[in-house]
């Protein structure tokens, strides 16, 4: 494959395969229930084919019928559904996550498994019409996708063309809050040797706050040219364009102001609250913008002149545009009793090239099974952000005046890098039970770092060239204890340039090379026949000689960051109509060394913000209820307890949010679908962003929607 993260080939036990042939033959052909295949091959993991039981590492997915069935419409939606992985962020940082003890650009996302840049800088919470399947990767991924990914990777898998068969989708569903989500898509074999998919989607909802409506349109298409069974040529593009929602937050304010404070959702050292009454009101000026577009075409050439070599070449460009025009930080002022509000306005602009070459060669070694896949990764960015800081406001609390941002005069900052990586992994196999991975990747990363004054001087003091070569390794073993269970444990290394992130650091924060290592040891197993599976991992993660972003503009060197936990995955097919799915995470994640210099606090020991202790995740589905073509289930999310701030005097209280479904297909062709999210209407603290320490991010209410899909 071309990536990482590309469509990969993949195998089934005969157990799993059965199971997975009664489900094809049942009526209902959209179902929310899912058997996890171990021994399915996963790209996202590895260029080396591995299925998930061979990688020694933790790999989740969740799949395009579990999406559409469970009422997913974000990227973000579908995958806090997976174990250990909750997410939030403001309209500046959207659809930021935290797994492993670590959040936002420590969290490496890509697209069919191409890293773009900074997940705050570029991420968009994405539509999940067009996507195939979401992959989390956990721990350390720099081996594979270079700077960044530190407790891991999630990888989002457009659909692609095949030459199954012809075939169309269309989705309409409407919700509370004015939601709109429409898609339509289809596949088409033209001839013997070419197939091509198109696939639109259109998402809009008002949103549960006063002026905080969103929308977003992406267009993906794909044309596969396979005119031998050993050579592919594919060529995709990916259109996206939309509007965030502009809800940066509800202002904390004192209890001896609120007439209704919320209870149960923080706490804090101070006793400042969260009034009911300002729960839905939006603080941000009426001109408001967080825009973007972006296209990316991809061109990927498969190669297999033998059964044992295999060639792959991937060549990409990637350019964007975006937007944020706002008041974002608001402060309730004791003196005046009103909301201070500033003002922040960035515009980026992203132009990214790239090129991967690899080779993958089967052979025996001194008599073992062996594949090894060597290849070379080289991409170029212009980065240009331009950004203001005007002056502020103030409004009233409970009737806030939206007014105007104001004139917009504009630093500039272009980032350019040129990076080089040569890139190595290898599978051996000791005994036909015991299996050596291993990798390594080196890297020469040229980064260019400029920043003008507001008069287009050019500012020589702030301003900085250097060249860093990371390099990065993995080791792990894999042992079949039997044909259903297999253990697994590994070493892997991750380094990221300069800080969190490369788009912001400036020559006073020029440092060097942070550094990070994960332990990992588990199980995966396959219960009852194939009727089931079960993963365990136990990790142990350390961050060293790191800089973490601890405000809009500003970056604050880390002595290290550490991360020890558990994670138990399962599910069940109790009978042929019934399934069980759940999951439970531990961590125990903390500082060390640090005094954050924005409030002067120690906060070694600390754990860090938006980082719960513990996770829990069930779901179930049944189908044919009362012999009807008629599914129906549900599930529940507990996030536990998380700090809001590095002085963790900041308490955002545990939640637990229930869903709800009823499936009914009507004929093989059409399928109607009433779903409830949030089921129990539950307020909640979702995020605490600690870039605005004075405002918490507050979670969507009950949320009901009618949906129909159509396949033919």
């Amino acid at each position: 494959m071309a990536s990482p993260g590309a469509a990969a080939v993949q195998t089934t036990t005969p157990a799993a395969q059965s199971l997975q042939d009664d489900a094809s033959k049942e009526e209902i052909t959209v179902t929310g229930w899912r058997l996890r295949e171990l021994d399915k091959a996963t790209s996202t993991s590895s260029r080396l084919g591995l299925s998930i039981r061979e990688t020694p590492a933790t790999i989740d997915q969740i799949g395009a019928d579990e999406i559409l069935t469970r009422g997913f419409r974000t990227v973000e939606e579908a995958t806090v559904s997976l174990p250990g992985v909750i997410s939030g962020g403001s309209p500046g940082d959207p659809s930021l996550f935290s797994m492993r003890g670590f959040t936002g650009e420590q969290i490496t996302l890509l697209r069919n498994g191409l890293y773009l840049g900074p997940a705050n800088m570029i991420n968009r919470p994405g539509n999940t019409f067009n996507i195939a399947s979401i992959d989390v990767l956990k721990g350390p991924a720099s081996v594979l996708y270079g700077q960044g990914a530190v407790g891991g990777a999630v990888n989002t898998v457009n659909k692609i063309a095949d030459f199954k068969a012809d075939s169309a989708q269309a989705l309409a569903s409407y919700a509370s809050f004015d939601t709109v989500s429409l898609g339509v898509g289809g596949n088409k074999v033209l001839s013997d040797s070419v197939a091509a998919r198109l696939d639109a989607s259109y998402h809009r909802t008002s949103g549960f706050v006063d002026r905080a409506g969103s929308n977003s349109l992406n267009i993906t298409g794909d044309i596969v040219y396979h005119p031998t069974d050993s050579l592919s040529v594919e060529l995709n593009v990916d259109y996206l364009k939309d509007n965030l929602t502009t809800y940066y937050g509800t202002p904390l304010v004192p209890a001896s102001f609120a007439t209704d404070p919320i209870r149960g959702i923080i706490q804090t050292a101070d006793g400042q609250v969260i009034d009911r009454r300002m729960q839905f009101t939006n603080y941000n000026v009426g001109d408001n913008r967080a825009s973007s577009w972006q296209v990316w075409p991809r061109l990927v050439v498969n190669w297999s002149p033998s059964d044992a070599l295999t060639i792959t070449n991937t060549a990409y460009a990637f350019h964007a545009e975006r937007k944020w025009i706002n008041a974002e930080n608001y402060v309730f002022n004791p003196t005046t009793r009103l909301i201070d509000r500033d003002r922040f306005f960035v515009f980026h602009n992203q132009d990214l090239v790239g090129d991967q070459f690899s080779v993958a060669y089967k052979q025996q070694l001194f008599g073992l099974d062996n594949k090894v896949v060597v290849g070379v990764d080289y991409s170029h960015l212009d980065f240009i952000r331009s950004r203001g800081f005007p002056d502020g406001d103030s409004v009233d609390p409970l009737r806030p005046t939206p007014g105007l941002f104001g004139p917009l005069v504009a630093r500039v900052s272009p980032t350019r890098w040129d990076q080089l990586a040569l890139f190595g992994e290898d599978v051996l196999s000791l005994t036909p039970s015991l299996k050596l991975v291993t990798g390594l990747r080196g890297e020469w990363l040229y980064l260019t770092r400029e920043n003008f004054n507001v008069n287009g001087s050019f500012n020589a003091a702030s301003s900085f060239r250097r060249t860093y070569k990371p390099v990065n390794y993995r080791a792990g073993l894999v042992y079949d204890l039997s044909k259903q269970v297999t253990a697994y444990a590994s070493y892997t290394t991750g380094k990221d340039p300069v800080g969190a992130n490369i788009f912001l650091v400036n020559a006073n924060q020029n440092f060097g090379l942070s550094s990070s290592r994960q332990y990992e040891a588990g199980i995966k197993a396959d219960l009852m026949g194939g009727r089931g599976s079960v993963t365990l991992a136990a990790y142990d993660i350390k961050r060293q000689n790191i800089l973490t972003q601890i405000a809009i503009d500003t970056i604050s060197n880390v002595g290290a960051q550490t991360s020890r936990g558990l994670e138990l995955s399962g599910e069940l097919k109790v009978t042929r109509n019934w399934t069980l799915i759940g999951s439970g995470t531990y961590v125990d994640a903390k500082y060390e060394n640090f005094v954050d210099p924005n409030y002067g606090v120690n906060a070694s020991g600390n754990r860090p913000a938006n980082v719960p202790m513990w996770t829990a995740k069930f779901w179930t589905t049944v189908r044919h209820i009362g012999g009807l073509p008629l599914e129906a289930g549900g599930g529940v999310n507990y996030i536990g307890e998380r700090f809001g701030n590095t002085a963790n005097n900041l308490v955002l209280k545990p939640y637990a949010l229930g869903i709800a479904y009823a499936t009914y297909e009507v004929n093989p062709n059409l399928s109607v679908t009433g779903r409830v999210n949030n089921l129990w209407n539950k307020t909640y603290a979702q995020w605490a962003d600690i870039y605005y320490p004075a405002q918490i991010q507050l979670g969507e209410p009950r949320r009901i929607e009618v949906s129909a899909l159509v396949r033919f």
